[in-house]
């Protein structure tokens, strides 16, 4: 029996090629699912009160995370129970807890972390979007129109 070699070389070069366009057009649909996401984020400003919602959230899921960290490591400077140790289930009782205490420290004002970036990144936006602002005020007065990105 004698194998057909050129006819093999052809179809693993068809197969080849196959693989590269699907790749490309898998790419393809990478690069414009992220110019969506991109376009929608761009969308997204702080003049909408959903978006201020949800960057307030943001600051106070860090905020309760920060938290939650620095109870876990104070945890860690009280010596175990010599006597009976700790099992895994108070283990995992002990860090539902800590989650807990600190998601509710923070709804209730926490360490005013929330509170610091939100205000940080609100004054960050009116900011860029002064300076945007005055820039255009600039160009119009020397007669000039621009549209400046962002």
């Amino acid at each position: 029996m004698q194998i057909d070699t050129n006819n093999m070389d052809t179809n693993s070069i068809l197969a080849r090629q196959q693989a590269q366009a699907w790749q490309g057009s898998r790419e393809a649909d990478k690069a414009k699912s992220f110019a969506d996401e991109l376009q929608a984020a761009q969308k997204n400003t702080l003049d909408d009160p959903a978006y201020q919602k949800k960057l307030k959230d943001a600051c106070k899921g860090f905020e309760s995370m920060f938290i939650q960290m620095m109870w876990k490591e104070m945890r860690k400077t009280v010596p175990e129970n010599s006597l009976f140790g700790e099992s895994d289930g108070e283990k995992i009782f002990q860090d539902m807890l800590d989650t807990e205490m600190s998601d509710r420290m923070s709804e209730a004002g926490g360490l005013g972390l929330a509170d610091v970036m939100y205000k940080q990144l609100t004054a960050q936006y009116q900011a860029h979007k002064d300076m945007e602002a005055r820039a255009k005020a600039s160009l119009a007065a020397r007669g000039r129109q621009v549209d400046l990105p962002g």
